[in-house]
């Protein structure tokens, strides 16, 4: 009886465990740095983040191989209609939840791409959040109209 007991015991305790699902993990992930045709002119990073097991804010996005990086996030002010970005200190990344950085919302704004990343194709930033966490990612760079950049320089040639 008591070998019964307990064999019902393991297999509820796993069969809740089971229904829990894994813990959600903060991560960054299908990261874009689009160049602007424009050197003097900010390039757009683009990514998304998914939540951890707990809300945190994004505090910082950067790059060794920028000269600055801001969060921006796009609205439309409601008496004149007129698109606006406003700079941003922090985002909340509430847990288990997507915070997408893309074209016409939130995006961080790079001054001074050097030529690393142009010439690989791929450049490095690091995202600090509340917590401590820093999480290193490699993104790919493209041009505007989505081609690698030495790929333009072949057309343009």
């Amino acid at each position: 009886m008591n070998r019964r007991l307990f064999a019902l015991g393991a297999t509820l305790a796993a069969l809740t465990l089971g229904s829990c699902g894994p813990t959600p993990q903060l991560k960054v992930k299908e990261a874009v740095l689009t160049l602007s045709p424009v050197d003097s002119n900010p390039s757009a990073f683009h990514f998304n983040v998914y939540g951890g097991p707990e809300d945190v804010y994004l505090l910082r996005v950067s790059s060794p191989s920028t000269i600055r990086t801001e969060m921006h996030d796009v609205g439309v002010d409601p008496k004149t209609g007129a698109v606006t970005m406003s700079p941003m200190d922090r985002v909340l990344i509430p847990a288990g939840e997507t915070v997408a950085f893309k074209k016409g919302g939130k995006h961080v704004m790079m001054w001074g791409v050097n030529l690393i990343p142009r010439k690989l194709g791929v450049i490095e930033a690091e995202f600090l959040f509340s917590n401590d966490v820093r999480i290193l990612v490699k993104a790919r760079v493209q041009e505007v109209d989505g081609t690698d950049p030495d790929e333009k320089k072949a057309i343009d040639g």
